[in-house]
């Protein structure tokens, strides 16, 4: 199915599981949103999604800086100042919804989730050294996944 996720809708306690590919950086009204997953999903059904990890999308100017010695950091600004940020993503002036990691989970609590679980991408050491260029994803998470229950 393709729709768009602000104008989202599904018939009453439907579905035992709703997963979504990281997009819900991208509604403005997310509370709406999870608020519609929640309303669809049958008593204990789950909810697993991927969203830009705030720390990842916060920095006004998103890049690598590299030090002296060649140690990379990610520039975190405006952590808490949630809001529009553009970002040239594949294409240009892509528009992304910032939110603190405390607004995205408050968001699903106020809907009835639990949370279940929330994991932070890091490469393991065997992906690592199948993929050296991951190394520099031990700087700051990019991914934040979240499991919670109807």
């Amino acid at each position: 199915m393709i729709a768009d996720l602000e104008q989202l809708e599904f018939p009453a306690h439907s579905y035992d599981l709703a997963f979504s590919m990281p997009a819900f950086h991208y509604v403005a009204d997310f509370a709406r949103l999870v608020a519609v997953i929640r309303q669809t999903l049958v008593q204990g059904g789950q909810f697993v999604f991927p969203i830009e990890h705030p720390i990842f999308m916060a920095a006004a100017k998103p890049r690598w800086i590299q030090d002296g010695d060649g140690k990379k950091s990610w520039p975190v600004n405006s952590c808490a100042l949630e809001g529009v940020r553009r970002r040239d993503w594949f294409v240009p002036d892509v528009v992304k919804y910032h939110r603190t990691v405390a607004t995205t989970l408050n968001m699903l609590i106020a809907a009835g989730f639990c949370i279940r679980r929330m994991e932070e991408f890091a490469p393991t050491k065997a992906q690592i050294e199948d993929m050296p260029a991951l190394a520099e994803e031990l700087e700051r998470p990019m991914m934040l996944v979240i499991s919670a229950s109807a």
